[in-house]
Order: structure tokens, then C-alpha cells, then sequence
């Protein structure tokens, strides 16, 4: 590809894509090196660790890449090592500050948002986003959270110190919080069990502070947290013929998740998962005038898997990420310290944006996406077998 530096702008040639539209690559200093430096992209494993328990990571774990999943002896050697780090005082997986984790808290009766916490376990990570979802699929509401203890309880959930209000309250301003009060009882598998027994021991002997009393300092109620950012995730056009396209927005940019043919599952029966695959592109700012002729950038790739208890990876270009950041939203790696951005090597300010709200917001978008396709795939497949098993009854 040609591409040509001007000052701070770059021109750049559009690539075809497999779906028909013209999609351009923003250009990096790798541009004349083939294959690019692999130090300019990221790739997460997305497995599925337990039932409300999704590990975004980079580590690959070869038990969970087979098709069949990991063997008995294979999981027995797992819960082994991790009751030895427990019983050693050590978190049960090793601390990964690259890595995600998505969590999904039950209460019983209740629809409590998931969570997307920065780390690799959920006894050293802190929580990122919250996310709740919409009817059909339709629209996932991300509540950006600040970074102060305390904002999640130890079961997965907003506690009713930091509730925003009554339904009204909550539905006039998006940025409060809802919160769950610990109840006197609770059913087999609620999320939280040691922290709900201990909190029902301090009811009953009056030994210490109830978690559901509002706390008062220096005679004025504590004021429950809020959201410092909301993003909307939407499902573009779903009766139209592409109907895998997600769009949301961030620091001024358009972001699509959409359908792509450009990669691909290449072990047996992957051809079957071709209509699973999507990618991540920004459609760049430009002029009211030329609107309708926006180039858009492709910024990660998502490429589903055969294998049961792995749900794909995430590739994310993390150079052109950057690159995009530093000429449409720079506020996004504002810097507080001493330095310039000049003065600061590109791998350090990679680091730095992998660490930023954007990239989680690409992290949280993308589970919100492939859960989406996942039960819409599902529903389309029941949907299938009751028509044919109706039609052969009749």
C-alpha cells in the first residue's frame, strides 16, 4: 500500500472488503515491513472458565483449545493447583494486569448487570464496566465506573449504599447506579455466600456495621457513586440484510462491530462458524459535506471457535489504535505527569492507551456482540426445529 506522510495527516488507499465496502487501514511506521511487527497488535482467548465466568486473556490454554474441552485428568490437575495457591494465601490464577475477566453476578428475582474488571481474578482485578442489557438484543447500556474501592460488593453487584434512586430517578439519569440489598435469605447458587452469611451474622449480634445502613459523616449522608461515563451499544438495521452490525460511540467517534469474511476458523467444520466472524472499524470524522464519503478504519478482528469451552479471539491493532487516538482523540491519553507526548516511546503510550477507557470499551462491546450473535444463532436454530417438527406433525 502507498502511503505517504503530510506533516500529521496521512492519505491512505482503501482496501475492498469481502462484504463489498472500502475499508481503510490507518497507516503506522509498519507499513514498509512485511508481515508487520507483532508488537503492534494484541490477542485475548476468549474461554469460558465456569457458567458466570468468561477469562479474557492472553495467555493461550491448550486444554480449552481442543474441541472436546479439557480431560478429567486435566481438570482435577487444575483444581489442585489452584487449592494449593489458596491454601499458600495466593491469588487461585496468576495476576495478569494485560488480561479481562467478565463475571456475571445471580440474584435470585433480580437482573443484576454484568461485569467487565480489568485482571485476571476477581480477588486482585478492579471493575471496569457494568453491563445491562435491552429486550431482543436491541440495545446494552455500559456504565463506565469510577476507580474507587467499594463500588461492587463481594457478590458481583452495586451495594444499596450506592442505589441512585427509586426506577424514575435511574431512568431521568442514566450515569446512576442501581443497588441490591443483602436479604435475610438467599437460594443455592446465589453469588456472594460467605459475605451474605457474615453480613446476617452482624444482624443478628449487632457486631459491626450493617453494609444496607447509609453512613453519615460529620452529619450529612454519604452520596452514592455514579457512572463517569455512558456508552450505548445498538444493533444497527436488524430487519435489513446486514443485520451483523453494532454501532456505538466513544470520545467523538463512530465504532461498528460488522460482519466479515476476511478471516476465518481453520480447523474442521470452521467453515461452518464463516458467518460468525466480525470486526471492529471507526468511521473517521470528517466534514458535514463529505459525509457520505467517510473512510473507515478497521481497528480488530473477532474469529469465532469450534472449540466447546472457548468462544473465540479478540485481535486488536493496537499501533493503529494509537495512531487513530492520537489524531481524532487525544484527550483520550491525556497525560497529568511530567513529559511530553513526544517524549514518551511509542510501546510506553501503547501501554498506556491498552490501559485506557477506550480499550475497555472495545473489551466490554465485543462480549456484549458475541453474546448477542451467539443467542440470536440459537433462537434462529430452536425457531428452525419447532417449524419442521410442527410441518412434520401436520
Amino acid at each position: 500500500m502507498d502511503t505517504k506522510k503530510q506533516g500529521t495527516k496521512f492519505t491512505t488507499a482503501p482496501i475492498p472488503s469481502a462484504a463489498g465496502v472500502m475499508t481503510t487501514r490507518l497507516p503506522t511506521e509498519y507499513d514498509h515491513e512485511l508481515p508487520p511487527s507483532t508488537e503492534s497488535s494484541s490477542t485475548f482467548h476468549i474461554y469460558e472458565k465456569h457458567a458466570c465466568h468468561k477469562s479474557i486473556t492472553p495467555v493461550l490454554d491448550h486444554t480449552l483449545e481442543r474441541r472436546s474441552g479439557p480431560t478429567i485428568k486435566e481438570q482435577k490437575a487444575t483444581h489442585k493447583e489452584k487449592k494449593e495457591r489458596q491454601d499458600a494465601g495466593l491469588p487461585s490464577v496468576e495476576p495478569d494486569d494485560n488480561a479481562f475477566f467478565l463475571h456475571r453476578p445471580y440474584l435470585a428475582f433480580h437482573v443484576p448487570p454484568r461485569v467487565l474488571y480489568t485482571g485476571s481474578s476477581k480477588y486482585t482485578a478492579q471493575p471496569a464496566i457494568l453491563i445491562h442489557e435491552g429486550c431482543f438484543w436491541k440495545e446494552y447500556k455500559l456504565q463506565l465506573l469510577p476507580s474507587i474501592s467499594g463500588i461492587l460488593d463481594p457478590r458481583g453487584v452495586v451495594p444499596w449504599r450506592h442505589n441512585g434512586g427509586d426506577k424514575k430517578a435511574q431512568k431521568g439519569d442514566h450515569h446512576k447506579l442501581k443497588g441490591y440489598k443483602i436479604r435475610t435469605w438467599r437460594l443455592w447458587g446465589e453469588t456472594g455466600k460467605d459475605y451474605v452469611r457474615s453480613v446476617e451474622n452482624i444482624r443478628k449480634t449487632g457486631e459491626g456495621t450493617d453494609p444496607d445502613v447509609i453512613t453519615r459523616t460529620s452529619g450529612k449522608p454519604e452520596g452514592p457513586a455514579t457512572a463517569d461515563e455512558v456508552v450505548y451499544l445498538r444493533w444497527k438495521n436488524p430487519l435489513s440484510r446486514q443485520t451483523r452490525c453494532y454501532h456505538f460511540q466513544y470520545a467523538g467517534i463512530d465504532f461498528f462491530w460488522k460482519g466479515t469474511g476476511s478471516v476465518k476458523e481453520t480447523r474442521t467444520c470452521g467453515v461452518l462458524l464463516r458467518f460468525n466472524h466480525l470486526k471492529l472499524v471507526a468511521r473517521l470524522p470528517v466534514a458535514e459535506e463529505k459525509k457520505e464519503d467517510r473512510d473507515e478504519v478497521c481497528l480488530g478482528l473477532y474469529t469465532s471457535s469450534v472449540a466447546s469451552r472457548k468462544n473465540g479471539r479478540l485481535e486488536f491493532f493496537d499501533a493503529v489504535i494509537l495512531r487513530l487516538v492520537d489524531e481524532y482523540a487525544p484527550d483520550v491519553l491525556a497525560r497529568s505527569g511530567e513529559g511530553t507526548e513526544e517524549e514518551e516511546v511509542e510501546s510506553a503510550r501503547i501501554l498506556r492507551m491498552k490501559r485506557s477507557r477506550l480499550y475497555q470499551v472495545f473489551v466490554a462491546t465485543a462480549m456484549c456482540m458475541i453474546k448477542s450473535e451467539k443467542e440470536k444463532r440459537h433462537t434462529l436454530l430452536d425457531l428452525l426445529v419447532n417449524v419442521a417438527e410442527g410441518g412434520a406433525g401436520g
